[in-house]
């Protein structure tokens, strides 16, 4: 029976130096993840001499997906003292395999006889565009070799050798989601490992072309419609992680148009479509609203989609996203209903918005510049806002160990007391607050949670004293893992775990509140965590973020995402060192995530996804922070729901607005190719 993992050296031109490296055959196309302790020793393992052991690691072979890029991974270099033949072992699980090196005498680069590959072809088939046809020709395929094509997605083809015979092959990929595939020829050897690329080619799948719009009146010298000025006031807020305001169609088949008011007809949506708005105008009274593709669509005929304020926490001393530039600071709140946030101080077409604040947002002030008599104070790193709609104020008060959770399903927040005053942020269920100060208005409390942010009392219940002390020692020794997140939508908390009369509720936890976990106890066949003093809950109802240990083929000093299907959770990594957790959705079972080590080949700052068929279809503009870590899939932003803890996507990593920006920028410094993406589990 062939070995399921080879030891490979490679002799450095000091004829001292050697590199190894584990190979793997090509895995069956359901083939699961294998993952095994691995240690690389430069004696006889049996010996059990631990100063021969130069690494010890959990090594995880590659699937049918990430095989092409990952078919071998790279364990150590190792410096001999003495010339001469050297013997290395592998010992993963219970195999154990073995290279010889010379270092007096290295081998020469063994010749390896190709065949030849003289038609390759991989063309988009089918209306829907959603299907490749893939055709190759090969002469002198020896009997001992094997092609594999590899055609993304999960799907694999094979052709075995023959002799003396020329071969002629074509196959059907079919694909769940538009976008752009890698198709790859390797040739493998008898007993399945890689020999060679032969071809690689890019497949770009895209849906089927609109008709054409008739082009736009030309627009007379003066526009017939007027931008909202400088600050708007409709919604709620875009804080620096979502760029855009989003909308959905109120029915099937809302229009769009060429202009503001109606006009030339563009195109009509799906209720699977989603828009990112970058403009807005009045015209006879109805506000319209402008995606990022330039049509325009009434306000009356869209509901606007709220994204989740699900955030993730940083662990210990992880690396947060880079902090505006330090200086002289002062402080000051926004007064404005929405205040736009741009790149440069002042108003030009090429200094466009790039976030906004809220009504009560606090801000610091850097500095301040004026532009054309105006005043504009940078808040951060490239962020001006127009001075006019800023007051200054001292510093925040520090908080009181009164806090609370709020209760109702969405609570709004406002500029005073009393509901009689504009709304300038909305809070979701399970969101912890800190209370400044109570005061009533018509005959009912009200709480300050933060500088103008007021919320009805009978929405807030008042965490007990003991929890709030946790919380405070938690947060001052930073959090650590495990911890999680309710998924359902309220969660009984118990004195003890397990369910009997005599162990009743004495508490509850609401969706998405993070949760400490101190401790885990089975019973009865069921996970229960605990979470406080005397206070347990079920853990089927917990995404729980568990530590995982670095794979091989990830470096020491590598930012990386480990992805755990089983919890739904994800966290990053600096080498060995946990820095953030945060809740996701994966793939449904009809359309899985993949599974293996991948390196991100794209990055976006906003995009555009689309896919599906019939009722599944869907259309998202303004798909924000996104990391394409294989074909299709990605860590990237999901406005559209707030169900996270759960599978749900087409097969990508979804994230709430906060936690993708915040993935995305910690990862920028490592790179284009930053971060490493480890999927595991489920």
């Amino acid at each position: 029976m062939p070995a399921p993992i080879r030891l490979t050296a490679v002799v450095e031109d000091d004829q001292r130096t050697v590199r190894f490296f584990a190979a793997f055959p090509a895995p069956a196309a359901e083939a699961a993840p294998d993952c095994r302790p691995a240690a690389l020793f430069t004696g006889d393992p049996k010996t059990g001499q631990e100063r021969a052991k130069i690494v010890e690691l959990t090594l995880c072979a590659p699937t049918a997906i990430t095989w092409h890029t990952d078919h071998a991974s790279e364990l150590a270099a190792y410096t001999f003292a003495a010339p001469g033949r050297q013997t290395a072992h592998l010992r993963w699980g219970e195999t154990i395999v073995a290279a010889e090196v010379d270092l007096d005498s290295p081998a020469a680069a063994q010749e390896i006889a190709l065949p030849t590959l003289p038609l390759f072809v991989v063309r988009p088939a089918g209306e829907e565009q959603q299907e490749a046809a893939i055709r190759l020709e090969l002469i002198d395929l020896a009997p001992t070799q094997q092609v594999r094509v590899d055609a993304g997605a999960g799907q694999v083809f094979l052709l075995n050798g023959a002799d003396g015979a020329d071969q002629q092959a074509e196959w059907l990929a079919s694909y769940s989601k538009q976008g752009e595939y890698s198709v790859a020829v390797d040739l493998l050897d008898a007993e399945g490992f890689w020999l060679a690329t032969l071809a690689q080619s890019t497949l770009e799948l895209s849906a089927p072309a609109e008709p054409a719009a008739p082009e736009p009146t030309p627009a007379p010298p003066k526009a017939p419609w007027a931008p909202l000025p400088e600050v708007l006031a409709p919604t709620a807020a875009n804080p620096p992680w979502l760029l855009w305001r989003y909308v959905r169609p109120a029915w099937s088949g809302v229009k769009t148009y060429s202009a503001p008011g109606g006009g030339n007809v563009v195109r009509s949506l799906s209720l699977g479509a989603y828009l990112a708005i970058q403009n807005e105008t009045l015209v006879g009274g109805q506000v319209w609203h402008q995606s990022t593709r330039g049509d325009w669509v009434a306000s009356s005929a869209v509901v606007q989609v709220t994204p989740s304020s699900l955030r993730g926490v940083e662990l210990e001393a992880g690396a947060p996203p880079p902090p505006p530039p330090p200086g002289d600071v002062r402080y000051g709140v926004v007064t404005a209903a929405l205040l736009n946030v741009r790149a440069r101080p002042g108003v030009a077409a090429n200094n466009p918005v790039i976030a906004q604040l809220p009504n009560g947002a606090q801000v610091t002030i850097y500095e301040e510049q004026r532009v054309e008599g105006a005043l504009w104070y940078r808040i951060g790193d490239s962020r001006w806002v127009h001075g006019g709609w800023v007051r200054i104020i001292q510093e925040p008060p520090p908080p009181t160990q009164r806090r609370g959770v709020v209760t109702a399903d969405v609570l709004n927040v406002r500029s005073r007391p009393g509901v009689g005053n504009p709304i300038v942020d909305q809070l979701r269920q399970g969101a912890e607050v800190t209370i400044y100060e109570e005061q009533p208005a018509a005959g009912v409390p009200w709480y300050r949670i933060g500088v103008d942010r007021w919320v009805h009392s009978g929405w807030v219940r008042i965490l007990a004293a003991e929890l709030v002390d946790h919380a405070s020692t938690v947060a001052a020794a930073g959090a650590a893992l495990p911890l999680g997140w309710v998924v359902s939508s309220s969660l009984n908390v118990r004195a003890r775990p397990g369910v009997s009369p005599d162990n009743p509720p004495i508490d509850e936890v609401l969706h998405n509140q993070r949760l400490d976990i101190l401790e885990t106890r089975t019973v009865n066949g069921a996970r229960w965590y605990r979470i406080g003093p005397e206070r347990w809950v079920l853990g089927q109802w917990v995404a729980a973020a568990l530590p995982q240990s670095r794979p091989g083929g990830i470096g020491a000093s590598q930012r990386w995402v480990g992805v755990n299907l089983a919890q739904q959770t994800a966290v990053a990594y600096e080498g060995d060192r946990p820095v953030y957790a945060a809740m996701v959705a994966t793939g449904l079972p009809a359309t899985p995530t993949v599974r293996g080590v991948f390196r991100t080949w794209q990055r976006l700052t906003s995009t555009t996804m689309s896919g599906g068929s019939g009722s599944g279809y869907y259309y998202l503009e303004g798909v924000t922070w996104t990391c394409y870590f294989y074909s299709g899939y990605a860590l990237h932003t999901a406005y559209w729901h707030d169900a996270f803890g759960r599978p749900r996507s087409h097969g990508c990593v979804n994230l709430s607005p906060y936690d993708a920006w915040w993935l995305f920028q910690w990862s920028a410094p490592g790179g284009a190719n930053s971060p490493a993406v480890y999927v595991y589990g489920g």
